[in-house]
């Protein structure tokens, strides 16, 4: 590990990393398992770490962790873009035939 200009140390190494990572350090993934945030919270959080990364402020010793996260927020909002869009597919019939039977319930009542 290296020392930072404020005292601290910085992972240097892939062990060092993994160690910090364990304990909780800086470069720890922040909050909660992505399945666990709501779709408005995961985009937001990933907005950020957009925001962080395109100021260029970022610490380099965290970028990867930053990096992994934004990948797992992208692909957990993925997933549930998918699984919406197959629920919406399959409801859909449903709704077209509801329409059909009302249009028909009219006509008939209107002859």
């Amino acid at each position: 590990m290296t020392t930072t200009g404020e005292g601290a140390e910085a992972p240097t190494t892939p062990s060092d990393l993994d160690r910090s990572r364990a304990a909780g350090g800086l470069d720890a993934p922040a909050g909660p398992p992505v399945a666990d945030l709501g779709y408005s919270e995961a985009a937001a959080e990933l907005e950020r770490i957009i925001a962080e990364l395109d100021r260029g402020v970022i610490d380099v010793d965290v970028l990867e962790v930053h990096l992994c996260r934004a990948v797992e927020i992208v692909e957990e909002l993925d997933r549930r873009i998918r699984g919406a869009r197959e629920r919406v597919s399959a409801i859909l019939p449903r709704l077209e035939s509801a329409g059909r039977g009302e249009a028909e319930a009219h006509g008939a009542a209107t002859v």
